[in-house]
C-alpha cells in the first residue's frame, strides 16, 4: 500500500472506532428516488442582492433542509461564473483557522487571480457535525442532502446565465456527486467538472474503506443501497461533450477503476494522489478547473 492509500485507510480506521455506535445508515436505507426528490423539493429562494452569504429553506419529503450559498465574488455579469460544491464535512462558509475547506484552498486562496465570478453552496447539515451524524443515520438524509444541493445549483445557474455569464459547475468529492448530478438533470450549465467523484456512490459506502462507517443494515442490502444511490445508467444518457472529470489513481474512498467507468470513453484526468491528498492538492486541481472556467483550454 502506497502512502496516498495509507493516508486515506488511516483515518477511516479511526473514525470506524470512535464512531462504531453512529454508523452511516443504521437506521434505515430506504429513500425515494433522485427523480422524486427532486420533483418534489421546493425551495424558499432569497433575493440575491451582491456579494455575501444566503440561508435557503428547502422543504422535501424528509423535511426542513438548510442549504445555503455564498457568493464570494461577483466580478461582473460578462465574467464566467463558478458554481463549485464542496465535499462532505466541509465548512465551505469558514475562511479562516484550518477547517476543511477546499472552495478556500482552490480559490479563494488566489481569487485576485482568477477573472470569474465566485459561488459556493453549502449541503444540508453542514453547519454541525454533531448533527450532520445524526441525520445521516438514514440513507434518505444523503439522497436529499444531494438533491437539495442539485436544486440550488440550477437555481444558481439560471441567475447567473440570466446576467449573460457562462456557467462551470464543479464539486470534489460529494461534490462531484452533486456536480453530475445536475449534469444528469438538468445539464443546463456550459462546462461540468466533478473532481475525486463519479456516479456509483454505493461503492463508497459497501466496498471501498469508506465502508468501514457504513452499518451492517446497509452491507446486508447492497441492492437496495445501488438502487437509491448510484445513477450511472440516467448519466450516460448525456451525450454533450461538457464533462472534464477528474479522479485519484490511488484513491480509497472514491475507487478508481471503479469511478472511471462512470464516464465512458470519456477522457479522464488522473493525479497520483489518493483521496485526501488529492483534496489537499489545490494546484492541481486550480489548474484542471481554470482552463474550462476561463475558456482557456
Amino acid at each position: 500500500m502506497n502512502k496516498h492509500a495509507l493516508i486515506d485507510s488511516l483515518p477511516v480506521t479511526l473514525a470506524a472506532a470512535m464512531f462504531r455506535n453512529s454508523k452511516m445508515f443504521r437506521e434505515s436505507i430506504e429513500s425515494p428516488s433522485y427523480d422524486e426528490l427532486l420533483k418534489s423539493t421546493t425551495l424558499k429562494w432569497p433575493e440575491i442582492k451582491g456579494e455575501g452569504c444566503y440561508e435557503v429553506s428547502a422543504h422535501t419529503q424528509v423535511g426542513e433542509l438548510d442549504p445555503a450559498f455564498y457568493i464570494a465574488r461577483w466580478k461582473g455579469n460578462s465574467f464566467p461564473t463558478l458554481i463549485y460544491h464542496h465535499g462532505n464535512n466541509e465548512r465551505p462558509f469558514h475562511n479562516y483557522g484550518f477547517g476543511k475547506n477546499t472552495f478556500k484552498r482552490i480559490f479563494l486562496s488566489v481569487k485576485e487571480d482568477i477573472p470569474a465570478n465566485l459561488i459556493v453552496v453549502r449541503a444540508p447539515h453542514h453547519c454541525c457535525f454533531r448533527t450532520y451524524l445524526r441525520q445521516i443515520a438514514k440513507l434518505s438524509t444523503l439522497t436529499a442532502l444531494m438533491t437539495v444541493s442539485v436544486k440550488v445549483v440550477e437555481k444558481l445557474t439560471a441567475f447567473a446565465t440570466s446576467k449573460g455569464s457562462r456557467v462551470v459547475v464543479s464539486g470534489i468529492s460529494l461534490g462531484g456527486w452533486v456536480t453530475n448530478l445536475h449534469r444528469t438533470f438538468f445539464n443546463t450549465a456550459d462546462f461540468y467538472i466533478p473532481l475525486l467523484a463519479g456516479t456509483i456512490p454505493s461503492d463508497v459506502f459497501t466496498s471501498s474503506i469508506y465502508s468501514k462507517l457504513t452499518a451492517s443494515l446497509a452491507h446486508e442490502n447492497r441492492p437496495v443501497v445501488e438502487e437509491a444511490l448510484d445513477f450511472k445508467e440516467q448519466f450516460a444518457r448525456r451525450a454533450e461533450d461538457n464533462i472534464f472529470p477528474l479522479l485519484a489513481r490511488y484513491d480509497q474512498v472514491m475507487r478508481f477503476e471503479q469511478q472511471k467507468e462512470s464516464y465512458g470513453d470519456r477522457p479522464v484526468t488522473v493525479i497520483d494522489k489518493g483521496h485526501f491528498t488529492g483534496s489537499l492538492a489545490s494546484a492541481e486541481l486550480r489548474k484542471h478547473i481554470l482552463p474550462h472556467l476561463l475558456g482557456t483550454q
